[in-house]
C-alpha cells in the first residue's frame, strides 16, 4: 500500500464541504477518499503521498475562506498508513 495519512476534518459534515475539502487537499496529496458524516459534522479523509499535518492544515484553512466553516484536523485523528 502506498504511504499516506488518514484524518478527520471538523465542520465538514455535508457533501459540498467534502467537495471543498477534497479540492483543497488535492494540492498536498492524492485524495484517495473523503467520507462525510452529517451527524458528527466531520469528514474522514485518506490522502496518499508524503503529506504533513502542517500542509494539510494550511490547505484546510484556505478551503475555509468564504465557506462559513472553519475546517480543521480533529485533534488526535491523524494516522499514517
Amino acid at each position: 500500500m502506498p504511504s499516506g495519512v488518514v484524518f478527520e476534518v471538523e465542520q465538514a459534515g455535508c457533501s459540498s464541504c467534502a467537495d471543498r475539502v477534497s479540492a483543497a487537499l488535492a494540492a498536498v496529496g492524492h485524495v484517495e477518499e473523503v467520507v462525510f458524516d452529517e451527524t458528527r459534522d466531520t469528514a474522514r479523509v485518506r490522502l496518499l503521498g508524503a503529506v504533513t499535518p502542517t500542509a494539510a492544515a494550511a490547505a484546510l484553512n484556505l478551503a475555509s475562506e468564504g465557506s462559513g466553516h472553519s475546517y480543521r484536523i480533529r485533534k488526535g485523528s491523524w494516522r499514517t498508513l
